[in-house]
């Protein structure tokens, strides 16, 4: 061995690396010494010069062969192959034709594998499967050879040697990709059909499908036209496996082997001497082998053959899309042929599976452009003339998916969708109707302009057919009144969504459905046939009203609302009876509905309310009415129904036991025990009757779900269809939920029921004593007894689903325990609870849902006791687990341990975490029956759950971690995220104690990187976890760069898992250490990734992620997010992603970015045709080709840009540089806004005038904010002028563009004020073309100002319009007044504004003082409601939710207002010749008392006291600019005080104004002690009292009180005076 002194890190490295060899060969390995040696070696490699690795190369990659060849654990297999290939990447590559040889070589030789080392065979496979990987296209010569050597080792009695030999296939065939000899093909394929179907083990079974896949992937060589038909049947055959693992496998080959028979120009055909045919594609393969296997699939494991065809359909499509690049409406066309599947009668399943095909295999694949396409097609199909029910509800699904995906919709595409939903609506199948009346909900969403016409049209309609079926019979009758329930339905649906559109709906609307709805509820079911029907309807209708309606509008008719259901469930309940007898169907589901109704009245109205015990006397009637209910269910005709109405029964037994658990507490309706008991009791004292419920995958908790059996998969809509139990009797969806479920009819009507049962048997179970309260109640241990004596029965036909249901309602009962007030758990009744679940553990044939709800359960039990008996329940469970007998039993209790360790915290056991740790490490180790994954998972839960207490025990965890990690026996695809979670829960143990260069971390990132490489979601999330806790706990241990250089290629991986957690990681980091983030330019990806994300949830994320960004970026780097947000947000096919930023910035600039250069832009005048032009433009590059626009950011991406756009002048933050241009360039090195002031102009002017109408107003509204940041900034080349002068033309034209007739009121309400701050910040210049053309455009609404109220829209959008434009007119007003004052700089602005304003002064003074008197009324009313004679000026304002809302722009402008109104106001004349003209605003005795009535009210305020209603929200223009105070109370104080002071002027001195009395009011306010804050003070009252004396009559000097308070003001005022110009 060679000197080490001379060699280089790497050739240390490599000399022992060849004494491990060498010992190895006469002693056992040391697995881990090995696993850090080559760990090392990988990371040294990463660093070394080829100049030092070239010397070393041979001699390590003999080493490493010779290791592999000693037989080694997986780990170190796999860390030797990747050094192999590092070291022929890096090194000399041609070592790779000798290395391959070697090993082929050793594996020929090696014929009999049964004499031979497992561990050998395995570890030279997989090196040479590693090989083929990376370099396969060099290697293909030697593919047969490989072939014949999978062949001898697939004669292997081992299961791994074979799983190695077929992995070794599918690594050489992939690698080859189709160019290596057709013998070695078709003998590939000959040892797939040998083994695919026929070997006893599962892995190796989908092993055999994964190399199907890789020879479909690499263009079938070896099969041909003729051969794939075989293929395609072995997949058939496979998707009947009982494993899902190889059914998974072999519909992934499925549809690769399907999308290759359908493109034979790809296909890969032998080389012969002549020309051989070209290969044909296979002809009705999609009938064939997809759609007839799924239509004739039947028996016991039907769902299963389902879904392969299902996932198979996925990857056919995915196939031909991505692989052989069809474009996306071929895509569509062939995923309608899915369609076909669905038979004429509803299968649910069926119909799921269908949905997820047009959902993931259709939609998900697509660009925005097609997916526009695909909804259009979809919605001519609606009209097609197949119109089953289950080919609408996919079809709907797929469209409301669709809409809400893209976020809008075209005018021809609405209209479309509107007319065929419409008609749907009247389809006779319920569930159709919902789903029609759903799909028109999300359509409202994304056009919120079509809610007030399809709502008015809602109602018109009902009205109408409502007088129809009162004279309709027969056929016709069932046909009005299915149009009657889709018509309701549509209605309840969007009223659901109103509260979420952003202009809302006119409150006229839901009254006129309210009113409709009480009187469809109300009338008598005797008088006609459809009155049951109308009162299903009606019921439907009050539970969207009371579900969506704001509370302050309930509250006004609360009692009669309840009074409703007393139609239903009032009065004698035998009359009620007796009367429904006659047609008992249609009753119980008006009765189901109406208790569908009341309980969503609870949920909505009365249990928030009772959080504050406002509304808790509502839940005396509400009970009443389930009592009567409950009497209902007991009636003999109920009892003895026929099973025709079984399902009816059954509905409405659901909806009461519903109603009761939305209640807050058991406790209120205690009285109904004993009926509900008799109701919920059933599973228990009849289970023959029942089936199992499935509540265990809602109620467990989601941390272990990883322990099965519903394990999460690819993402959360395959996980809902691979749980999916669904039927044809399941219920629809509630139209008035926001969240639907994924599939329609998720579970059967009677697992439903059950469900209901038992999670309302909890409840009551949780609110029952101990003691006998009286003789019929059954108390805990009694229902205890009831449960515990059937679990311990003999084995019986329904003993699973009984246990099943014992887990499920003692875990329902235990958790509703916690939050029930008052009630303890006696000590026997923990004993028994404790027994019955013990008992259940010690079952070996219960399910892993069951054994996970036991411990749980524990868990909670453990909880509910004392410390001290949780004590002595884990040392109980330490005791079994070391005696148990069973692995099951084992794993059980480990799961159980950890589970009251999470459950009771680490501080209560902290002295049993050293036993816990002991015996959970011990269990770990056996991998019998994965007891070591239940083990692991116990002890993560410990680790968690203990903190601190954990750390003497962090280092024996590791050593069993790695134990695990190196042994052959516990090799599972599980473990990686066992380990993954216990290195993380080690990580938050340890926190900042990590130090980086410890060994300790060393060997952790090891771990990390060693299941990293797998191909488990789970374990790799685990990955992407440790990085994460790594930046919350350990910040010191790795960089943010290191940090962010692992995240950024999860961000676009297939797993939303994945993703989601990359986001989060990357959110804590950027509020960790924001400025070290902001240099990574992670934002780019971001953007891409949100424009490609189909998930809401990551979506969000990623938003929040952005903005955190932003603002951690823009002081520092502004230009960075304007160039990122421009070519986001006026992207073309310069961009094809989002994340075409700062990087490639000069290159858009250059290309066909939708931006006019600065230097090109009109700066002196208005140009009239700008915005024609800029139109044009953008109407020829809409005639590009489609290909072009599909690169374009989605919708909803270049909105999320607009918004983040118009927040960049706000997060720069307050450095003077960003806005001073002198300062800007005194400064070195910094990137200063102010800088690209031009860009932002321009960039912001093009938003505001875009295509894009939602858009718009934040492109004004940034405009707004410029001149509001800028507007005073001067410009240094020009003297005297300031910097934004030169931007006149773009902000005019802005104005134009958004005061026009057809803009929308968001814009023009942006653009008023826009325009108010154009002439009050100087812009202008003084140019009296730019003031004329302003004034005249927000003078322009004023001519039609009834047409503001905006009748389509919430009465809050009118009010806000309104409440804009004259706030703009008075802050034009002030600032011209202002401008008088200031003399000759400022004076010709009064002079061109004032004559332009007096064509409208009076008109303008009733607006402001109606104005003014809505702000009074709002303001002393708040928490009441207005006076009934009130007429408001507002439209609107008198109802408490519209007030809500235009109460802040009420208190932003009424300063501004007021300040216009008394600047100029005069008493009305009174009929004097003599006197002169007035100019100003006239006002009456009653407009004065109103006016003083707000100037009192402003002075006398206490800001800390109610709501903070007097501080405006923001700055409106003209207003702050002139009131220099910092505190925005004495700003408004100051406006009062100045307000006082005009009405003291003379003339206002006479019955009805100012009287003796209003002046001493007034004067003693002025006393008070609290004014006195404020410096400006002592002059405004000055002033007052100045006024006072020398306007008002002799007379009022007269009143000794009045002189008195005036000296006494004067004094103390001239004193404060004196002294302050004294000093």
């Amino acid at each position: 061995m060679a000197d080490g002194g001379g060699l280089s890190e790497l050739g240390v490295l490599v000399a022992q690396l060849e004494s491990v060899v060498h010992s190895g060969s006469q002693k056992p390995l040391q697995p881990l010494m090995c696993f850090d040696l080559l760990s090392d070696l990988l990371s040294t490699l990463d660093r070394e010069s080829k100049d030092n690795l070239l010397p070393v190369q041979r001699k390590g990659e003999d080493a490493l062969q010779n290791l592999l060849l000693l037989g080694i654990r997986p780990p170190v297999r796999r860390l030797a192959s990747a050094a192999m290939i590092k070291f022929i990447e890096l090194g000399d590559s041609i070592s790779i034709y000798s290395r391959a040889s070697s090993l082929q070589g050793w594996l020929s030789d090696k014929a009999d594998v049964r004499k031979s080392d497992p561990a050998s065979c395995i570890g030279a496979a997989q090196c040479l499967g590693a090989l083929y990987k990376a370099f396969g296209d060099r290697i293909t010569s030697g593919l047969v050879e490989t072939s014949s050597i999978v062949g001898k080792l697939l004669k292997a009695s081992e299961v791994r040697i074979r799983q190695a030999g077929l992995q070794l296939l599918q690594d050489a065939l992939e690698g080859s990709g189709g160019g290596g000899p057709f013998a070695a093909y078709v003998e590939a394929i000959r040892m797939i059909f040998k083994v695919g179907l026929n070997d006893k083990s599962a892995a190796v079974r989908a092993a055999a499908a994964g190399c199907l896949r890789a020879v479909a992937m690499t263009g079938g060589p070896g099969v041909g036209s003729g051969g794939l038909e075989p293929c395609i049947n072995l997949c058939l055959k496979g998707l009947e496996d009982v494993f899902q693992c190889v059914r998974d496998g072999y519909a992934a080959a499925l549809g690769a082997l399907l999308a290759l028979g359908l493109n034979p120009a790809v296909q890969v055909q032998p080389k012969g001497k002549g020309p051989s045919a070209p290969p044909k594609a296979l002809e009705g393969v999609l009938q064939k082998h997809l759609i007839i296997p799924f239509l004739r699939a039947s028996g016991p494991r039907s769902k299963d053959i389902r879904f392969g065809l299902t996932m198979a359909w996925v990857s056919f499509l995915q196939g031909m899309n991505l692989t052989y690049g069809h474009n996306d409406m071929e895509l569509a066309h062939l995923g309608m042929e899915a369609v076909s599947m669905l038979t004429s009668s509803l299968d649910a399943h069926a119909l799921a599976c269908v949905q997820y095909i047009l959902r993931v295999g259709v939609a998900e694949q697509m660009g925005e452009p097609a997916q526009k396409e695909f909804t259009f097609l979809l919605t001519k199909e609606l009209s097609g003339p197949d119109n089953s029910s289950p080919r609408l509800i996919a079809i709907l699904r797929t469209i409301a998916y669709l809409l809400v995906t893209l976020g809008e919709v075209s005018l021809a595409c609405r209209e479309a969708l509107d007319n065929s939903l419409v008609e749907t609506l009247s389809n006779p199948s319920i569930a159709v109707r919902v789903e029609a009346a759903l799909t028109l909900r999300a359509l409202a969403e994304v056009d919120p302009t079509c809610a007030n016409n399809l709502l008015s049209c809602g109602v018109t309609t009902l009205r109408a057919i409502r007088e129809i079926v009162v004279v309709e019979k027969g056929e016709r009758l069932r046909v009005e009144l299915d149009s009657l329930h889709g018509q309701a339905a549509m209605l309840a649906a969007l009223l659901a969504v109103c509260p979420r559109l952003p202009l809302g709906v006119p409150f006229r609307l839901p009254s006129a459905i309210l009113e409709v709805a009480k009187k469809m509820v109300s009338q008598q079911s005797a008088k006609s046939l459809s009155a049951p029907a109308e009162k299903e309807a009606g019921w439907m209708l009050i539970g969207a009203l009371v579900s969506s309606m704001p509370k302050q509008e309930l509250e006004e008719q609360e009692w009669e609302l309840i009074a409703l259901w007393a139609t239903e469930f009032g009065g004698n309940h035998r009359d009620q009876l007796n009367q429904a007898e006659r047609n008992l169907p249609a009753h119980l589901r008006s009765w189901s509905a109406a208790a569908e109704a009341l309980t969503a009245f609870v949920k909505s109205y009365v249990v928030p309310s009772s959080a504050v015990n406002d509304k808790e006397f509502l839940l005396q009637p509400i009970i009443a009415y389930l009592s009567s209910a409950l009497k209902y269910l007991a009636f003999p005709a109920l009892q003895q129904a026929p099973l025709t109405l079984k399902s009816a029964i059954d509905l409405f037994t659901i909806r009461i036991l519903r109603a009761y658990q939305a209640l807050p507490d058991p406790l209120v309706y205690r009285d109904d025990h004993v009926e509900l008991l008799g109701i919920c009791s059933l599973p228990f004292r009849e289970p023959e009757k029942y089936g199992a419920s499935s509540c265990l995958r809602q109620l467990l908790d989601t941390g272990d779900a990883s322990l099965g059996p519903w394990v999460p998969g690819r993402d959360f809509f395959e996980d809902e269809l691979r749980a999916f139990e669904g039927a044809a009797d399941g219920f629809s969806p509630c139209v008035w939920d926001i969240e639907v479920p994924a599939f329609a009819q998720p579970l059967p009507l009677a697992t439903l029921l059950v469900n209901d049962m038992l999670l309302c048997f909890g409840n009551v179970f949780a609110a029952q004593g101990v003691e006998f309260l009286s003789q019929p109640v059954k108390n805990k241990l009694q229902l205890l007894d009831l449960m515990g004596n059937r679990t311990a029965g003999k084995k019986q036909g329904w003993k699973a689903s009984f246990t099943t249901n014992v887990c499920v309602a003692l875990l329902g009962g235990l958790k509703a325990s916690l939050g029930v007030r008052g009630q303890g758990v006696d000590a026997e009744a923990l004993r028994q609870v404790q027994e019955i679940l013990l008992g259940i553990l010690a079952d070996d044939s219960i399910s892993s849902a069951e054994r996970r709800a036991a411990s749980e359960s524990l868990g909670v039990l453990a909880r509910l006791g004392s410390d001290s008996y949780a004590a002595r329940l884990a040392r109980l469970l330490l005791t079994n687990a070391i005696s148990a007998q069973t692995a099951t039993q084992k794993g059980s209790l480990a799961l159980a341990l950890g589970c009251i360790h999470r459950s009771v915290g680490g501080m209560a056991l902290s002295a049993l975490v050293p036993s816990t740790v002991q015996v959970l490490c011990a269990l770990a180790k056996d991998p019998t029956d994965a007891l070591h994954i239940w083990s692991l998972h116990g002890l993560w839960l410990t680790a968690e759950a203990a903190g601190l207490s954990y750390v003497p025990h962090v280092q024996a965890t590791l050593s069993v971690v790695m134990e695990l990690l190196l042994s052959d026996e516990h090799a599972s695809p599980e473990l990686g995220q066992s380990v993954g979670r216990l290195i993380n829960a080690i990580v938050a143990v340890l926190g900042p104690e990590l130090s980086p260069i410890s060994s300790f971390f060393m060997r952790c990132k090891s771990v990390v990187a060693e299941i990293n490489t797998g191909e488990m979601p789970a374990a790799l999330l685990e990955c992407v976890r440790f990085t994460q806790q790594l930046a919350l706990f350990a910040p010191q241990a790795v960089s943010v760069s290191s940090h962010v250089q692992t995240l950024r290629p999860t961000l676009s991986s297939r797993q939303p898992t994945l993703r989601q957690a990359a986001v989060a990681t990357l959110r804590h980091l950027v509020e960790r250490d924001s400025v070290s983030l902001v240099e990574e330019h992670i934002e780019e990806d971001l953007f891409a990734m949100l424009d490609s994300e189909t998930d809401e949830r990551i979506i969000r994320s990623v938003r929040q992620t952005l903005q955190r960004l932003l603002e951690a970026a823009c002081p520092s780097f502004p230009s960075r997010w304007l160039h990122l947000c421009r070519n986001v947000v006026l992207a073309t096919a310069a961009t094809k992603h989002a994340a075409s930023g700062f990087l490639e910035y000069e290159a858009s600039t250059s290309g066909r970015l939708d931006i006019t250069p600065l230097d090109d832009m009109p700066m002196g005048e208005d140009d009239e045709g700008m915005i024609v032009n800029n139109a044009a433009g953008k109407e020829t590059k809409k005639s590009e080709s489609k290909g072009v626009e599909a690169n374009l950011p989605r919708y909803k991406t270049r909105l999320f840009a607009a918004e983040c756009l118009s927040r960049l002048p706000i997060a720069v933050g307050g450095n003077p540089a960003h806005f001073d241009l002198v300062i800007a360039k005194e400064q070195t090195g910094g990137h200063w806004l102010v800088l690209h002031l031009g860009e932002l102009v321009a960039l912001a002017y093009q938003v505001a005038t875009g295509s894009l109408e939602s858009v718009r107003p934040m492109g004004v509204e940034l405009l707004d904010t410029i001149l509001d940041k800028f507007g005073k900034t001067a410009d240094p080349e020009f003297e005297g002028h300031l910097l934004l002068e030169q931007y006149q033309a773009q902000l005019v034209s802005a104005v134009r563009t958004a005061l026009e007739p057809s803009a929308g009121p968001l814009l023009m309400s942006v653009g008023s004020r826009l325009a108010a701050r154009i002439i009050t910040s100087g812009v202008a210049g003084g140019d009296r073309g730019v003031l004329q053309r302003v004034v005249a455009l927000i003078s322009r609404p004023l001519a039609k100002w009834a047409d503001l109220r905006i009748p389509s829209y919430a009465e809050w959008v009118g009010c806000k319009l309104q409440v804009s434009i004259l706030g703009a007119h008075a802050a034009v007003k002030t600032y011209a007044f202002a401008c008088s004052k200031e003399g000759p700089p400022k004076a010709p602005d009064s002079f061109v504004l004032l004559p332009l304003l007096a064509p409208h002064t009076q008109l303008l003074g009733r607006c402001w003082i109606g104005l003014l008197r809505d702000y009074i009324s709002i303001r002393t009313q708040w928490a009441t409601k207005m006076q009934p004679r009130y007429e408001p000026f507002l439209d609107g304002v008198q109802l408490a939710a519209v007030a809500e809302v235009v109460l802040p722009h009420l208190a932003e402008c009424w300063p501004v207002v007021l300040e216009a109104v008394t600047i100029d106001v005069a008493p009305v004349s009174q009929g004097d010749e003599k006197a002169p003209p007035v100019t100003g605003i006239e006002i009456n005795g009653d407009e004065f008392k109103q006016v003083w009535a707000l100037a009192i009210l402003i002075i006398s305020a206490d800001e800390r006291q109610g709501p903070n209603l007097g501080r405006s929200i923001t700055s409106f223009p003209s207003f702050n600019r002139r009131i220099l105070s910092s505190s925005p109370t004495s700003n408004h104080q100051l406006v009062a005080l100045s307000a006082l002071g005009a009405l003291c002027a003379k003339g206002f001195y006479r019955p009805g104004m100012l009287s003796v009395e209003l002046c001493q009011e007034l004067l003693q306010l002025l006393l008070a002690p609290r004014l006195n804050n404020y410096p400006w003070v002592p002059g405004a009252i000055v002033y007052i009292v100045e006024q006072i004396i020398n306007s008002s009559p002799d007379v009022y000097m007269e009143e000794k009180s009045l002189v008195l308070k005036v000296a006494e003001l004067c004094l103390g005022y001239m004193h404060q005076l004196q002294e302050r110009f004294a000093f």
